[in-house]
């Protein structure tokens, strides 16, 4: 099948079968969905990016480039997920997802050209236990005060499972990386999937239940 026969189907049928890239029986089928996508939104999405990269300072050039990133994103990671968009009309909706995409990669082109580098190195752990606050080089005040807050923690992630613990010191590690927008490593996300026997969807369920129980713990208990 050539990419042309497949320029009239929607943007999350050619996905789906982008999908299939690692089946050899639908390899070839995955490649011409893949630049049937391409075709059908490469000249529309770079006339709108290249303004938006001027806006940030950059040329034509960088905005080819990052479309080529954008779609090269596409092609290893299609997760594309259509109900998540609120976009009636399905090309939209794709453009609307491109659009995201090529955000990030121009926020982490940007980074690249300060030379904020990704901290991550990929060498990120689980973290299964609390640390041991009393090796900690700090003042003994604040390790009285790092002491309680860990032992109201610990209550209330017992109300949860051990899992919920586990996921929560592990994202707690990473805490301020996240915060300047870098997404966990793959790697330790696969980890974690796979030593707690989770999917990734419940994986951020977990995360979330953690962080809220966690918080309003903290906010009833942790001014007293």
């Amino acid at each position: 099948m050539a990419w042309q026969d497949l320029q009239n189907e929607l943007p999350e049928n050619l996905i789906e079968y982008i999908q299939l890239k690692d089946d050899p029986d639908y390899a070839e089928i995955a490649k011409d969905a893949f630049w049937a996508l391409v075709q059908s939104y490469q000249k529309d999405f770079l006339q709108k990016l290249i303004p938006i990269c001027i806006n940030w300072g950059y040329d034509k050039g960088v905005a080819i480039e990052i479309a080529e990133k954008t779609f090269d994103n596409i092609w290893r990671y299609p997760k594309y997920n259509r109900s998540k968009i609120k976009q009636k009309d399905s090309k939209l909706a794709m453009m609307f997802y491109l659009y995201g995409i090529a955000k990030r990669e121009l926020a982490d082109y940007k980074k690249s050209e300060l030379g904020l580098g990704n901290p991550f190195t990929g060498d990120e752990q689980i973290v299964w236990e609390f640390p041991d606050i009393g090796a900690l080089n700090e003042s003994v005040e604040r390790k009285a005060i790092l002491t309680d807050r860990c032992e109201l923690i610990k209550k209330a992630l017992s109300r949860l499972t051990p899992k919920h613990k586990v996921i929560y010191l592990t994202y707690k590690q990473y805490e301020e990386e996240l915060k300047q927008g870098y997404k966990m490593p793959r790697k330790l996300l696969a980890e974690l999937r796979s030593e707690l026997d989770l999917t990734q969807n419940t994986v951020k369920v977990y995360k979330n239940e953690a962080f809220k129980v966690i918080d309003e713990y903290l906010n009833i208990y942790g001014s007293k």
